[in-house]
């Protein structure tokens, strides 16, 4: 369901570097060591995702990945910020997209849904996936506060 919106999405197969079944579904993945295979987004040293994993691969399996569009994604509330539409989201060190802050990492994506303030829980939503296209800068928070 990578075209959540009805929009386009640019979409493209990796292979699974390690079992990405579970609950790495529509996370945020990186390329690995390995040229051709992917691995989910695990450290803040890896703030610039290849994109986000749309199925569920064990090692070796095809892993879908938007690339750059409309898709689902699971986001959170961050410690100051919440989840409104438009929100401009970040990678955060466990692969879920996150609002950025005034001074934070680059923008990933752009959150396109229903407002959510629950903080700590991650919510399954509507993302425009941006991807390395908005990375030359880091932006301030958009929508929402906290």
């Amino acid at each position: 369901m990578a075209n959540y919106q009805g929009g386009q999405a640019f979409i493209t197969s990796f292979t699974a570097d390690a079992d990405l079944t579970g609950a790495k579904q529509w996370t945020l993945v990186i390329p690995s060591s390995t040229a051709g295979n992917c691995q989910t987004a695990i450290s803040g040293c890896s703030i610039m995702p290849v994109g986000i994993l749309t199925n569920d691969p064990s090692a070796g399996q095809a892993a879908e990945v938007v690339v750059l569009g409309f898709t689902k994604a699971k986001a959170r509330v961050g410690s100051s910020c919440w989840l409104s539409n438009g929100t401009l989201l970040k990678g955060a060190s466990d692969a879920i997209l996150e609002p950025v802050g005034t001074t934070d990492q680059p923008v990933l994506a752009r959150w396109l849904g229903a407002r959510n303030t629950t903080a700590a829980a991650s919510i399954l939503g509507n993302v425009l996936f941006l991807g390395g296209t908005a990375a030359s800068g880091t932006g301030g928070q958009q929508g929402g506060g906290g």
